[in-house]
């Protein structure tokens, strides 16, 4: 199994489904306790009801998120993987600009019994500067 192939392709879909404005798409990336910590005070869910609400909440702002990343750090075993990347977020206005920033992205995927992979943790997040 190629580990880093497996998370970039479950955050590949995730960034689809936030840019298709997919509430159920996006909730079905997750285990059914997942937790989700967003980078903005209030930015967080816990399970799939909460996953759901907070997908319309976002939904509703007149952008859409995705991000991109270079590399990343990744350990894990069959059923459990775990990682950390640098990353910028791309932030789409909805007439099609773009505003990027820096980004960290982390969290855990775990194999489920029909051989997927879900997020039980996702955590994204702005690095601050040092003042």
């Amino acid at each position: 199994m190629d580990q880093k192939a497996t998370i970039s392709g479950a955050l590949s879909a995730f960034v689809k489904q936030l840019r298709a404005r997919d509430v159920e798409g996006a909730s079905a990336l997750f285990e059914e306790h997942a937790v989700l910590f967003g980078s903005e005070e209030g930015e967080s869910a816990h399970g799939r009801d909460g996953l759901r609400e907070f997908f319309e909440r976002i939904y509703r702002r007149p952008h859409t998120y995705g991000w991109t990343w270079d590399d990343m750090t990744v350990d894990g075993d069959d059923g459990l993987l775990w990682f950390v990347a640098p990353a910028t977020v791309v932030i789409r206005q909805d007439d099609g600009s773009e505003t990027v920033a820096p980004y960290r992205l982390s969290g855990v995927l775990r194999r489920g019994r029909d051989d997927d992979w879900r997020f039980a943790l996702f955590n994204g997040s702005e690095p601050t500067v040092p003042t």
